[in-house]
């Protein structure tokens, strides 16, 4: 078995979703924010992460939990990371917002994973 890339290791796709130390990265933060909430095997928008999810034009329909942001645990960080069609709506956003460029295979390009954050989330009142 070979080694993960330490690239395929920073971002990846998985099933169409961010995956890797910047998926794992990125779902710590909206949980830290308060913008997602675990429940049993999924994650759910909170009242401010739909907000926040409207604002950037994000999948917000959680009617059916498990479909829309779905808990994926990482195979290389073996922690979670977000799944389903929030977890895609997202990257999806970081690409047109050119903050996540496709690299070789699945693998993702992040010049800047701080960045990437300042842009996703929302910014802290001073």
């Amino acid at each position: 078995m070979t080694r993960p890339t330490p690239a395929f290791r920073l971002a990846r796709r998985c099933y169409g979703h961010l995956a890797g130390e910047a998926g794992v990265l990125l779902r710590e933060r909206l949980e830290a924010a308060g913008l997602i909430r675990q429940e049993d095997a999924a994650y759910r928008l909170t009242e401010a992460g739909r907000a926040w999810a409207h604002e950037r034009g994000l999948d917000t329909d959680d009617r059916d939990v498990a479909k829309h942001a779905r808990c994926c645990l990482d195979g290389t960080e073996k922690r979670l990371h977000v799944g389903g069609r929030l977890g895609k709506s997202i990257l999806t956003w970081l690409l047109l917002s050119q903050l996540v460029r496709q690299g070789k295979g699945r693998v993702l390009l992040v010049d800047d994973l701080d960045r990437l954050l300042r842009e996703l989330l929302p910014r802290k009142p001073d």
